[in-house]
């Protein structure tokens, strides 16, 4: 089969008339060259419009002899930051005698995928396109591992160390990247089957034995899950991270409620042995009454205090 990166006329043009299945695959095309495009394979001149104007939902839209799909697959940040993923829009053009697909950014499992397909066998066309949407959906799984890791270590963190604003803001960042994948993948998904369907009526695309296109579909709903659970586990995520700075200000009141009942039992007996009266004043004079209700009447009580904070401390009762 063949697999071209350019528009050529004259090889589309001879291509169709041989009724020989190919796939072109376009990196950022000039609006010329996807007018040209559109008149050598007879595009309709809507879906010409999307293609030039890119930044589309994703969609699937079906003419009288081929279908297009707005697919968005998914690449690693290049870029320093917190930008973990780079959503990539992808036009795929589908008919029975070619694939064409159109990017304006790098997608390394398409270019990947050039080798491979240049070598299959042209029969088996709805294999190959089933090969492309293959390689595009797939492209999500190693982002939604990377979005699990930073979920597991940011859920460690809040646990296992003291929270931080950081980590909040951390977690409504993850919680709008993952928002951003769900609202490209669900309607993917939910388009797919009917869109897999239109695939398969095209007129003259030959079809194998086994129902290729199915598997694309699993592989969405999967995600898709994944997806909405992570967004559940980040919402959860918020709820923890709440519930331990509660804690910690817990803890704080705590201490400062241990620190206030001793001072408290120290203001109280400082403040009698401290007035005025003519009997203590006249009674309390050696060194014998200072120990036994100075330093007694202060050390009894601490030790009370303390006995029973400790006991509470230690769950006895």
């Amino acid at each position: 089969m063949d697999v071209l990166e350019q528009v050529d006329r004259e090889r589309l043009t001879a291509l169709c008339e041989r009724d020989e299945f190919f796939w072109l695959d376009l990196t950022d095309p000039s609006p010329d060259e996807v007018t040209a495009l559109g008149d050598a394979l007879g595009l309709h001149p809507v879906a010409m419009e999307d293609t030039i104007e890119f930044g589309q939902r994703p969609k699937m839209d079906s003419y009288e002899h081929h279908v297009l799909f707005v697919y968005y697959t998914v690449r690693k940040g290049r870029g320093v930051g917190e930008e973990l993923f780079e959503p990539v829009e992808v036009h795929i053009y589908i008919s029975g005698s070619f694939v064409v697909t159109v990017r304006r950014a790098q997608c390394t499992e398409l270019d990947a995928l050039h080798g491979e397909l240049d070598d299959a066998d042209s029969e088996a066309e709805d294999y190959i396109v089933y090969r492309i949407f293959d390689v595009l959906t797939d492209a999500f799984y190693p982002i939604i591992d990377l979005l699990e890791e930073r979920i597991d270590a940011l859920e460690s963190q809040i646990l296992l160390r003291r929270p931080s604003r950081e980590q909040l803001a951390e977690i409504y960042r993850l919680k709008q990247r993952v928002h951003e994948l769900s609202r490209r993948v669900v309607p993917q998904r939910d388009r797919f089957n009917a869109g897999a369907e239109a695939i398969l009526d095209l007129p003259g695309l030959a079809r194998g034995a086994r129902e290729y296109l199915r598997d694309v579909g699993d592989h969405l709903s999967q995600i898709a899950s994944e997806l909405h659970r992570q967004q559940e586990d980040l919402t959860s995520l918020t709820a923890t991270y709440f519930a331990a700075n509660a804690n910690r200000l817990n803890a704080v009141a705590t201490r400062l409620t241990i620190g206030g009942t001793f001072f408290l039992a120290w203001t109280l007996v400082t403040g009698f042995f401290g007035q005025n009266f003519e009997w203590l004043t006249s009674n309390v004079e050696s060194r014998h009454d200072f120990l036994v209700y100075g330093v007694g009447a202060l050390v009894v009580p601490t030790l009370v205090i303390g006995t029973v904070f400790w006991i509470k401390r230690k769950d006895w009762f």
